[in-house]
């Protein structure tokens, strides 16, 4: 489990400012929490590991901080600019993970003939061609989705793969942060459809948040996981 310290208590309270700002529809609020979310849980991150960082993942995070402050400063005007930050970070996490999976196959051999693995198949495919639809026609703007959806296809099929052959802290976290991207992203997608339903952008805006806990943990893991002689041994999946 994690010690709480000043930075995670600094990341929870500038989240629940920042959604609440963006449930009151405060612009201020917004600059002033925004700017302090990924910093303050990088330093979680970065005390964590005792300073060990990896330099690609920190890289990734900001492009994800980037990206996200250039969308609350002005996303009318930065909006193509600061999707493309946002998708830098998925090719890295789409890295790690076939790279966890391919580690964890030196241990087990996978299982693929589950039925459950087939319906989650078919559901990302089915919400991928769904989602690609309801996207207006903008022809750069439609491609960066694209990507944002192939992406997240295959890390969401990679994850799930790994969720139902092995087992511990690295793998769970893994299935929390695919969650969260898949989430946040197909509920942006809905919010801009339906601008005026508050309840699809709080949906977007609080699993967003989370995502980047669910990253950082995914990572304190998988860092310590190589560092620590396996402190979160491996398991085969039941």
């Amino acid at each position: 489990m994690f010690k709480v310290n000043s930075a995670l208590i600094l990341y929870f309270i500038a989240s629940i400012l920042y959604v609440f700002a963006v449930l009151i529809g405060s612009d201020n609020l917004e600059l002033f929490s925004k700017p302090i979310i990924i910093p303050s849980i990088y330093y979680f991150y970065y005390i964590s590991v005792r300073g060990k960082i990896d330099y690609l993942f920190t890289f990734s995070v900001v492009s994800f901080f980037i990206g996200e402050i250039l969308h609350v400063i002005n996303r009318d005007d930065f909006n193509i600019v600061g999707l493309v930050f946002l998708l830098i970070p998925y090719f890295f996490v789409l890295y790690y993970i076939a790279h966890d999976l391919l580690y964890y196959l030196k241990e087990k051999k996978i299982k693929l003939n589950t039925f459950s693995f087939y319906i989650i198949v078919m559901l990302l495919l089915y919400l991928f061609i769904n989602v690609l639809i309801m996207i207006e026609d903008n022809s750069l703007e439609f491609f960066i989705y694209a990507v944002f959806a192939t992406l997240l296809l295959f890390m969401g099929i990679l994850a799930f793969v790994m969720l139902i052959n092995y087992s511990n802290r690295t793998i769970l976290y893994t299935g929390f942060m695919v969650g969260c991207f898949l989430i946040s992203d197909l509920f942006y997608v809905f919010s801009k459809k339906i601008p005026d339903l508050l309840a699809l952008k709080m949906i977007n805006v609080i699993t967003q948040e989370l995502s980047f806990f669910c990253y950082i943990s995914y990572f304190i893991y998988r860092t310590k996981f190589r560092m620590y002689s396996k402190p979160n041994s491996l398991k085969a999946s039941k």
